[in-house]
């Protein structure tokens, strides 16, 4: 039903992101978006968001050239629709011509549209490692921690930082359900093979599995390894290894895709959302469903979405992307000093701070190799959030937030530097 097909297209498309037009100048078989350098591609589909009250198959008939629908997200308020054109419509003109209509009936029901985007560019920002850079090893033959009193978790360094040892005598994450939205879980590892996920699903295949389909599907494993790794002597220890798993692979950045995932996230009854990426630009339905989820999820307490804040160095802009949203839990990374790394991004949005430097992570292969940059302080925000939660379900994401800024020793200076 999300399948991505060629699509025929005159001319410029021209269509609202918060308040502003955005205008995709056609190149090929590409578009760029004007005024920046993002370039991205279009599929068949148009998003729509409509009024809470309005059913799928009013919204279907809101033009001739729609063949089907697909919802993509309830939310509170409003609902996503992705609307599939019959293979002789042309882009540009439905657009257009739903606009117009918008514009003529403003009691339809119809409150945002925007062809469905892929953003050129994967969603994972790497960081160049440093020297002290780890080599993959065999998983069954590495025992790498020190237990004795205070001793340092040497390749896992974050887990003495945020005096994450003493909580596990409280909890190691039950009864808290973490969604990971990556590019699949590699759950035939060592470290992972304790989990039995609550759902498992590959959004761009459609099947019940979010294994790694792809040798450089390495990342969601990663993400994977810091919150879920079991206890068991060998390699790392997870943050929350008795938390339950949410594994959604999801690889490309389509709308549809990613509202899609946030949906699924949801019904499965996710208290925690880790998104260890973002796009390069921000769009309105993505930031209005983080949103939702941030501030209704939960039974009203708010499910915590946490997003990496990006590893170029510079300050996060307001709308610029998924970094930028204030409702959602944004980690920059530190180092064990508890300064900020010269490559993470920082800003007004940004709510703290973890651990960044190259440790050991789970990969795909069965083996492990380094982690490092925002992606891994999303991470353990995510796991340390589960920790938090399991204790103490009544917290509200801003409770959430504020005992998360105190353990990794967070100020209002470092988010400007």
């Amino acid at each position: 039903m999300l399948g991505h097909f060629a699509i025929a297209s005159e001319g410029n498309i021209i269509f609202d992101n918060f308040s502003h037009k955005v205008k995709l100048i056609a190149k090929g078989d590409v578009f760029h978006i004007e005024g920046t350098n993002v370039q991205v591609k279009l599929a068949n589909r148009i998003i729509v968001k409509t009024k809470k009250s309005i059913k799928k198959q009013q919204v279907l008939g809101f033009h001739h050239k729609f063949t089907n629908i697909t919802e993509l997200f309830q939310g509170t308020k409003s609902n996503f629709f992705s609307l599939a054109l019959n293979k002789n419509a042309n882009l540009t003109k439905v657009i257009a011509d739903l606009q117009s209509f918008q514009r003529k009936h403003p009691t339809s029901g119809i409150l945002l549209i925007q062809p469905d985007i892929l953003q050129l560019q994967s969603k994972a920002e790497l960081v160049k490692e440093d020297n002290d850079s780890i080599n993959a090893l065999p998983a069954k033959k590495q025992v790498i921690h020190s237990r004795g009193n205070n001793a340092l978790y040497y390749q896992s360094p974050y887990l003495n930082l945020l005096n994450i040892p003493p909580l596990w005598q409280k909890t190691k994450g039950k009864n808290i359900k973490i969604a990971i939205i990556d590019d699949g879980i590699f759950l035939e590892h060592e470290e992972l093979m304790h989990i039995s996920p609550t759902f498992s699903y590959d959004i761009e295949n459609k099947v019940l599995s979010s294994s790694p389909k792809l040798a450089i599907d390495q990342h969601g494993t990663k993400v994977a390894g810091i919150i879920f790794a079991a206890h068991n002597r060998i390699g790392i220890d997870g943050i929350a290894p008795e938390a339950e798993l949410i594994s959604l692979r999801q690889p490309k950045t389509w709308t549809s895709s990613t509202l899609l995932s946030f949906q699924l996230a949801k019904l499965a009854g996710a208290s925690i959302i880790n998104c260890s990426w973002h796009s390069q630009i921000l769009l309105q339905p993505l930031a209005e469903v983080i949103e939702d989820l941030s501030v209704n999820g939960r039974e009203g307490k708010g499910i915590a979405v946490v997003i990496s804040a990006g590893n170029k160095g510079i300050e996060v802009k307001p709308n610029s992307n998924e970094s930028a949203i204030n409702s959602a839990i944004i980690v920059g990374a530190n180092n064990q000093h508890f300064s900020r790394l010269a490559y993470s991004n920082y800003g007004e949005s940004v709510d703290l701070f973890a651990y960044g430097k190259v440790v050991k992570s789970t990969t795909s292969t069965g083996k492990y190799g380094t982690f490092s940059g925002t992606s891994l302080a999303a991470a353990i925000i995510s796991g340390l959030s589960a920790l938090l939660l399991s204790e103490k379900p009544e917290l509200t994401i801003e409770q959430l937030t504020q005992q998360l800024k105190v353990m990794t020793k967070t100020s209002s200076k470092i988010k400007q530097q």
